[in-house]
């Protein structure tokens, strides 16, 4: 039995790095374990399960989950003049009454990027439109394992200024096989 012993252990120093390296791979934080842990990973189960591991192993401290308190402010004595408060200048707001659809050349000059958790798309969306503000951005979802499984559209407002780059959160309620799944930008609006 005792022969055995080496054999029946070595599975698990392969197999096992952070056993056989003392856990010097081990994520500082909460953070670095959700990135170390989703690579590869296309279940939403899984990814929920990484979630709630790496929760459980970085709790949240109470100076995280507690919001942060305001200082209170220092009264100002009777005999000094009343502050007059200037709200800061607004923003112009941009006129979205003529956005229209992106030709098939302008869509083509948006380039994206996609962090994928569970239901959660994260879109990083570079409008290389030069003049041609984005105000609303479409995605699809599909299973590109079967061609039967109809594709789910996804659209969500944004404002993208000309040359810059935004990220853009889609929710994504699709049903098909995850592990097939495939999304693009099918469409877009703007205004010049």
């Amino acid at each position: 039995m005792l022969r055995k012993l080496p054999a029946l252990l070595l599975p698990f120093v392969v197999f096992c790095p952070s056993i056989s390296h003392g856990e010097t791979d081990r994520p500082a934080n909460y953070d670095e374990c959700i990135v170390d842990a989703m690579k590869g990973v296309s279940s939403d189960v899984a990814a929920r399960a990484i979630i709630d591991s790496c929760r459980n192993l970085y709790p949240v401290s109470p100076r995280e989950a507690a919001p942060p308190v305001a200082p209170v402010p220092e009264p100002v004595p009777a005999a000094a003049p009343a502050a007059t408060v200037v709200p800061p200048a607004a923003q112009p707001q941009l006129d979205t009454t003529d956005a229209r659809e992106l030709t098939a050349e302008e869509l083509g000059r948006l380039s994206s990027k996609a962090r994928v958790f569970g239901d959660s798309y994260r879109l990083k969306i570079e409008n290389n439109n030069p003049g041609l503000t984005l105000t609303e951005v479409t995605i699809a979802v599909w299973d590109a394992n079967d061609p039967a499984t109809p594709r789910s559209e996804h659209s969500e407002s944004v404002l993208i200024a000309p040359q810059e780059t935004a990220e853009v959160k889609y929710t994504v309620q699709y049903r098909g096989d995850e592990t097939g799944w495939s999304w693009g930008v099918v469409g877009a609006r703007g205004v010049k």
